[in-house]
């Protein structure tokens, strides 16, 4: 208990040093997509199940958090997928993989090889918006989805810490009508294990402001 106390200890240093100095964030956007998006509650945006890999702790009740912080930020303006992430499978790790290559590629739309992955997200888009129709998330029985926000969380490269993780959340907002990434962002995360429930939420909600609204001038 005493080591365990003093390694904790040690990682509260560790961890209050990377939060003011080593979170590091880069933001791409299309060139002629207006912001802010279009996201209220007459046309909300759904954030995708998200895969948390990486992420200390148990992952459904991390997912679960992001959930319920982004209902308490945004309201009815974003609605989150997370509750049927057992319904989208690989394309939850795979399509934020594919969107990473493109944008690395100097490329906003999902063409050559990522085309599949754009093609599977409308197909699993109509699956999911029906259960959320079902389930009572949406209202309207004639609403589709504009804007998907896709992101996932994976694990970081460099020496890790007790008690402490770090992580890298990438992803973007993908417009099903234009098939086009309108904005991308590549964020590192430094996690504590013993905070992680109330840290996440509050850093993906950080990550979808950056993606929707209007960058600083």
């Amino acid at each position: 208990m005493k080591m365990r106390a003093l390694l904790t200890a040690v990682s509260a240093v560790f961890f209050t040093v990377a939060l003011s100095g080593c979170s590091s964030s880069t933001v791409k956007r299309d060139a002629n997509q207006e912001f802010p998006l279009a996201v209220n509650s007459a046309q909300p945006a759904l954030i995708f199940p998200i895969s948390l890999h990486g992420v200390p702790g148990d992952t459904t009740e991390v997912g679960l958090a992001i959930s319920s912080g982004a209902v308490g930020k945004y309201g009815a303006s974003v609605i989150s997928g997370q509750q049927l992430y057992s319904m989208v499978g690989n394309l939850s790790w795979t399509l934020g993989e594919n969107m990473r290559r493109q944008v690395q590629n100097d490329k906003m739309d999902m063409t050559g090889s990522a085309a599949k992955y754009a093609t599977e997200l409308e197909e699993q888009m109509k699956t999911l918006t029906g259960k959320l129709k079902s389930l009572g998330a949406i209202k309207d029985p004639n609403y589709d989805f504009k804007y998907v926000i896709v992101l996932h969380v994976d694990s970081a490269s460099g020496m890790q810490l007790p008690f402490v993780k770090k992580v890298t959340a990438f992803g973007g907002v993908f417009d099903l009508e234009s098939k086009k990434i309108v904005s991308y962002i590549e964020k590192d995360l430094t996690l504590s294990e013993d905070a992680v429930l109330a840290q996440m939420p509050s850093e993906m909600n950080t990550i979808i402001e950056e993606l929707i609204t209007k960058p600083a001038a």
